[in-house]
């Protein structure tokens, strides 16, 4: 394939994101860093979906979200329940768990842009339970937008 019609991946530690997250609060303060890594996170599973040709509905996009997810690394998969277009993953160790309560806001943004890409719907994610909060695993709601 010629170079001018492939997209790279990169590998980034952990700690990136981290380090991402403080650089941005110290810029424009906590509210607009969760959003921006949101988003970030969002165009990174969107991204990932379609440059990997992942697509489907249903059972067929649960599929490819545990097969991505699992190669991914981003945390561990304990569980994931699907009723229609409502989604509930269970993950333990995400990047985020330890960053002082803040959330697993590019989690919950790569989530939701992972659903988006593969089904080629929006997507939209809420984390319910947060282990940098002190719950036992992070647990996340991810539904279609309308």
């Amino acid at each position: 394939m010629p170079r001018e019609n492939r997209r790279g991946f990169f590998l980034m530690y952990g700690e990136a994101i981290k380090t991402l997250q403080d650089e941005l609060v110290a810029l424009v303060g906590i509210e607009l860093a969760r959003s921006v890594l949101f988003r970030f996170g969002w165009k990174n599973g969107q991204g990932c979906a379609k440059e990997m040709g992942l697509t489907g509905q249903g059972d067929t996009a649960i599929a490819n979200l545990h097969e991505i997810w699992t190669e991914m690394g981003l945390a561990r998969l304990v569980s994931l329940k699907s009723e229609g277009d409502a989604h509930t993953i269970r993950l333990e160790e995400t990047l985020e768990s330890s960053f002082e309560g803040r959330g697993c806001d590019f989690t919950r943004g790569f989530l939701a842009g992972l659903l988006s890409g593969i089904t080629n719907k929006p997507h939209y994610c809420e984390e319910e339970k947060c282990t940098s909060r002190g719950d036992k695993m992070c647990v996340f709601a991810v539904q279609r937008k309308i």
